[in-house]
């Protein structure tokens, strides 16, 4: 595979609390050497999740996601030369973790970096050459944007990741081989009875090894600390609404948030995703 979705990102006021609770929940490990002073990153063994603190200027929620490809410069050409609209920036020296920053051609942040290269030797890289395996493991990163058929045509020719199709749901669902980047359609009108949410990220997904064990745990953590419980989804007029929402996009078994409400898809020993183009 050409490329590799190998992070997530997420700003949060709590991001210490939020590293507990993907711990605790999930069993997401940090590597050796972490960043204590700018942000906490744990990850499955393949990619990472990174937790970044709220400053100035910065929204919270979900934020990004990273990959990581065997070479970039066909990655500047295929953009170049098909999406002009897209680009990439060469990012700070002081974030080994990526060595370029880019966006799609609405919009959609994305990092990058090369592999077996100065930009590998960094957080993410560290977290995949440990290599330990993990029943619980992230599978999904999805955007909501305007023009969904155009960004999935992007991904798929920019970075050769493979396109499939998840049943009934809607959107178009691009596969490293483990992780899905769905990208979904945004418009006013999806939003009926409900505050119009802006595009950009969606909900991120994971896979767990047993449902009904993993909801067991989710339960237990929120007793033994209230700080680590999951925001709930529904009971008002609005929320139902926006739980509607979230489920009817999600492709998993069972939807729920984390403890700044960010929404989370959980699927269970799902199959391979039919293929199809956009």
């Amino acid at each position: 595979m050409f490329a590799q979705i190998n992070h997530i990102a997420i700003i949060s006021s709590r991001y210490p609390v939020l590293a507990k609770f993907y711990e605790a929940v999930f069993g997401l490990k940090p590597p050796a050497k972490n960043r204590p002073l700018s942000a906490v990153t744990i990850g499955d063994g393949y990619a990472g999740l990174n937790l970044i603190p709220r400053r100035d200027g910065y929204v919270e929620g979900i934020d990004h996601f990273g990959m990581v490809v065997d070479e970039i410069a066909p990655v500047r050409e295929r953009m170049l030369r098909q999406f002009p609209k897209s680009n990439l920036v060469r990012r700070p020296s002081a974030r080994p973790f990526a060595a370029f920053s880019g966006h799609d051609p609405d919009g959609n942040i994305f990092d990058l970096a090369q592999r077996e290269a100065d930009t590998r030797k960094e957080i993410y890289a560290e977290i995949s050459t440990q290599g330990w395996a993990q029943d619980r493991y992230m599978n999904r990163f999805a955007i909501r944007t305007p023009n969904a058929e155009q960004v999935a045509e992007f991904y798929a020719k920019v970075f050769d990741l493979s396109l499939a199709g998840s049943g009934d749901a809607e959107g178009w669902h691009l596969s490293d081989g483990r992780v899905t980047l769905s990208i979904l359609p945004w418009a006013p009108g999806k939003f009926a009875g409900m505050p119009v949410k802006r595009p950009g990220p969606d909900h991120i997904g994971f896979r767990v090894e047993n449902l009904s064990a993993f909801r067991t745990r989710v339960a237990e953590v929120a007793a033994a600390n209230p700080f680590l419980a999951s925001v709930p989804m529904g009971g008002s007029q609005e929320s139902d609404v926006r739980k509607a929402l979230f489920c009817s996009s999600a492709s998993g078994a069972w939807q729920m948030s984390d403890p700044d409400g960010n929404w989370i898809d959980i699927s269970c020993g799902e199959a391979a995703p039919e293929r199809r183009k956009p």
